[in-house]
């Protein structure tokens, strides 16, 4: 019985510790509420961006980069890093151009993407 109890000490102290350091280790988890609105802008801000770089994906507008000297991938960037008012501002002068107008709105996407890309 002795030696019984004596090996078992090998096994019921790290056993021991091994709990004790598993109670250290947790984390409690916290949840909140996420409103509708936060949801929607988001979603709003998400389509527009999309909008952007789907321009930006256009072979007619990369030319037009490349000649102002702006790399396709620097302005995919930046839009990447715009805020939700610059977004918003670069989309809702996208869809005020008139349809059709392929070299007016590409002249105008790069002028926007230009000046956004210089006041930063």
């Amino acid at each position: 019985m002795q030696t019984m109890v004596r090996g078992s000490r090998f096994l019921v102290y790290p056993s021991v510790l091994l709990f004790l350091m598993m109670g250290v280790f947790t984390q409690t988890a916290a949840a909140g509420i996420v409103g509708t609105e936060t949801v929607i802008s988001e979603s709003v801000t998400a389509d527009k961006r999309a909008q952007v770089l789907s321009l930006l994906d256009r072979e007619d507008v990369q030319e037009r980069l490349v000649q102002y000297g702006v790399s396709p991938e620097e302005a995919k960037e930046r839009v990447a890093s715009m805020t939700t008012e610059e977004l918003a501002q670069m989309a809702d002068s996208i869809d005020e151009l008139p349809a059709g107008a392929s070299s007016g709105l590409v002249l105008a996407l790069v002028l926007v993407i230009l000046i956004i890309i210089l006041v930063r």
